[in-house]
């Protein structure tokens, strides 16, 4: 069964993450009650926004596509979390450096440091989550393409 453009672009980001990461990748899921212990990577699809179009709208459009990659590490300890959460951002930011093009599916990907923020659980550790806007530049033939 033939597949846009953008999901053969979130299925490469969640192919590229789930081997260059320890922790568990997944995508347009829910927070589960508990966190893996290597950290979880879940793949939002994000926003797409508007497409530049040839004069005329005929012909390609252009997107410059915002996808969430939200981080989440679950540790007791602050400072084992800190740096297991600190670990698995270079093991994205490798993931991604290595295929910076996705093999061709797009023609940039760029993205930046995560906000960070801590969520308190009652009753156990606190889980530290990021979200990692990624740009992915590409061209379909249309827009649903």
């Amino acid at each position: 069964m033939p597949t846009s453009k953008a999901e053969e672009i979130l299925e490469e980001i969640k192919t590229l993450l789930g081997d260059g990461c320890a922790a568990r990748v997944e995508r347009n899921s829910v927070l589960p009650e508990k966190i893996p212990s290597d950290g979880l990577i879940i793949i939002y699809d994000g926003d797409p926004g508007d497409p530049d179009l040839v004069l005329g709208g005929f012909g390609s459009a252009y997107y410059q596509h915002a996808i969430e990659v939200v981080v989440y590490m679950e540790e007791g300890d602050p400072a084992q979390r800190d740096q297991k959460f600190d670990a698995l951002l270079l093991q994205i930011g490798a993931a991604l450096e290595s295929h910076a093009d996705l093999d061709g599916l797009v023609a940039g990907l760029t993205y930046s440091r995560p906000e960070i923020s801590i969520e308190p659980v009652i009753g156990g550790p606190a889980i530290k989550t990021g979200t990692i806007i990624l740009i992915a530049e590409y061209e379909t033939a249309t827009p649903l393409s």
